[in-house]
């Protein structure tokens, strides 16, 4: 219902003021009978013109907290934190090879290099535990190693066979009557070789009157003096002669010792005239020593040649590779390499004896 005000200024009337309509003026409420209406219809048609309005989210949100009053004073919100930062990315790591999955990895089982790797371990846990089955299957491994060793040996006997170049027999016989049969081939050439280095060379001997080793010495320099007609120098060191008797024409030593560097007796030298000397030991040597070193020294020296000095070695055929007279980029096929391999070996093959 409405509320009675007072009519005019005499206040002897009242009259019924419509609900939420008046006006206040003065102490007074009065409200024209014309607006009533229109603002009856403004109050209907408020709320659609509020739906038509686009809203804040605050503000949409404020018209359903109603709980909170009208006057209620909030704590303005904390703002959030702020985010910490991320923290840096490690490097990635690089990108290895890509392995295929259906690429085997460690070796092929029970070969020869798997083998090599995982036999130590069978072995130790047969030791260590040695039940039956750790011990059987230990010694099949081992017999699958022996089978393939055999398998190795008999191919490499064929390969040898089909090729001279990888025989030795080609180069030295093995059999015992063959092999002695070699060996005096090689000693007579070696005899000739000798004589005729004595022709131009004799060997100098340094001793002293007090070394044991200089007396054993001394008769097989006199052999080589008789067999191969070799000049001998003796040279005595300390001034004496030999206990002995040998060579009781010696020469006391003058500085030549010093010159040529002795440092122990025995010590023999290869001259030639007029100042050639190549050291031969300074050591006691047995016959064969010396009329190896001489040879050797002899070659060493320029005064024979390679031919002569491979006729005195007891081999039937001088096959050595060089393996610097091979390209330096060697092909990776094994066809290839096989071929530059056969290759060489025929161009420095050769016999050693004419």
């Amino acid at each position: 219902m409405g509320k009675l005000v007072r009519d005019g200024a005499g206040g002897e009337g009242f009259r019924e003021r419509p609900p939420f309509c008046g006006t206040f003026r003065g102490g007074d409420l009065r409200a024209p009978d014309g607006t009533i209406a229109g603002m009856r219809v403004l109050v209907l048609a408020l709320p659609c013109f509020c739906l038509l309005l686009p809203l804040q989210p605050e503000a949409a949100g404020f018209y359903f907290r109603e709980q909170e009053g009208w006057f209620w004073y909030e704590r303005e919100p904390e703002p959030p934190p702020a985010p910490e930062p991320a923290p840096p990315e490690p490097p990635a790591a690089p990108a290895g090879p890509e392995v295929s999955e259906s690429a085997p990895k460690g070796p092929k089982p029970l070969s020869a290099q798997w083998l090599r790797e995982h036999m130590g371990e069978y072995r130790d846990a047969a030791i260590d535990d040695p039940t039956p089955q750790n011990v059987a299957l230990y010694l099949y491994l081992q017999r699958v190693a022996l089978d393939k060793s055999s398998r190795f040996a008999a191919a490499t006997q064929r390969a040898v066979q089909l090729d001279p170049f990888l025989d030795e027999i080609t180069q030295r016989p093995t059999a015992t009557f063959a092999a002695n049969l070699t060996n005096r081939q090689a000693g007579d050439n070696r005899d000739a070789v000798l004589e005729r280095i004595a022709k131009t060379a004799g060997v100098l001997f340094f001793f002293r009157s007090d070394c044991p080793y200089c007396e054993a010495q001394a008769p097989l320099l006199e052999l080589l003096e008789a067999r191969y007609g070799f000049s001998v120098l003796p040279v005595s060191i300390d001034g004496s002669p030999l206990p002995g008797g040998a060579f009781p024409n010696f020469r006391q030593d003058r500085g030549q010792a010093q010159t040529l560097g002795v440092v122990s007796t025995p010590a023999l030298f290869l001259a030639r005239p007029p100042d050639a000397t190549v050291p031969l030991s300074q050591g006691l040597l047995s016959l064969a020593q010396l009329q190896e070193r001489i040879v050797v020294a002899a070659v060493q020296a320029g005064w024979i040649n390679e031919r002569e000095f491979n006729q005195t070695r007891p081999v039937t055929a001088d096959l050595m590779l060089d393996p610097g007279q091979l390209p330096a980029a060697l092909p990776d096929d094994s066809e290839a390499l096989l071929s530059a391999l056969r290759a060489l070996s025929r161009a420095n093959s050769g016999p050693s004896t004419d």
